[in-house]
């Protein structure tokens, strides 16, 4: 089953995810054997299906590596991919989600890659501030920034294309991603001048956010400094 499949009318997993919700002993043994396996049952919903993440010491916990974004493998590039797409997903998250009320909130939540670059652009001073006094997470999202800092907001190719090192290269990476995992879906309806207009789902809340999960309120406590100085 693939992160795309859909409890679709008639299909195999429809008629599964029916029995979890109405069969107790049934929902109770899917239950016990995620458990073995590392993996957290969050909740059913009936356009995505069951929704689960992977424990953070399981083999199916998600990480940056892992997860499907075109990160680089080794050397100064794969450290540069690794920060600036960290630094998206949490501008992601605390943008979308900005408090915990609506990161439990089941509302879907659109965006768009300029309102994420201007969001990043609008706290970066302040998270180059942090350092290895502050704490490792801090310390993390301070070479996140200094890095994201570096580069350009858009660098063209040749032939016109958005080259990869600037931010609207990661941002839309970053978006494009999201979609082809059933993460986000675009929304064309919400489009406007400025860019392509995407919405979350559960399945970018509970999932992928949860990579991100521990470093939220720092992200948010010093950006709130930041604009607030």
């Amino acid at each position: 089953m693939s992160p795309r499949d859909r409890p679709t009318p008639g299909s195999l997993y429809r008629d599964l995810l029916d029995r979890f919700q109405v069969d107790l002993p049934f929902a109770e043994l899917v239950d016990r054997v995620a458990e073995g396996l590392g993996l957290e049952v969050h909740q059913v919903s009936p356009q995505l299906g069951l929704l689960v993440s992977g424990q953070v010491d399981s083999p199916f916990a998600v990480t940056l590596d892992n997860s499907g974004l075109p990160v680089r493998k080794s050397g100064e590039h794969r450290l540069q991919d690794r920060r600036c797409f960290g630094l998206v997903l949490l501008g992601l998250i605390t943008y979308a989600y900005p408090n915990g009320e609506t990161l439990v909130d089941s509302a879907n939540r659109p965006v768009r890659a300029l309102d994420i670059e201007r969001f990043l652009e609008q706290r970066i001073k302040g998270l180059i501030g942090l350092d290895a006094e502050s704490g490792e997470a801090e310390h993390q999202l301070g070479e996140a920034a200094r890095t994201w800092h570096d580069l350009p907001q858009v660098l063209l190719t040749d032939g016109g294309r958005v080259g990869r090192e600037c931010h609207r290269w990661y941002v839309n990476a970053t978006l494009t991603f999201l979609t082809a995992q059933g993460r986000a879906r675009r929304e064309p309806a919400l489009d406007d001048a400025t860019s392509e207009a995407y919405v979350l789902n559960d399945r970018f809340r509970i999932g992928l956010a949860e990579v991100a999960e521990s470093l939220i309120a720092e992200m948010s406590s010093a950006a709130g400094d930041a604009v607030d100085s």
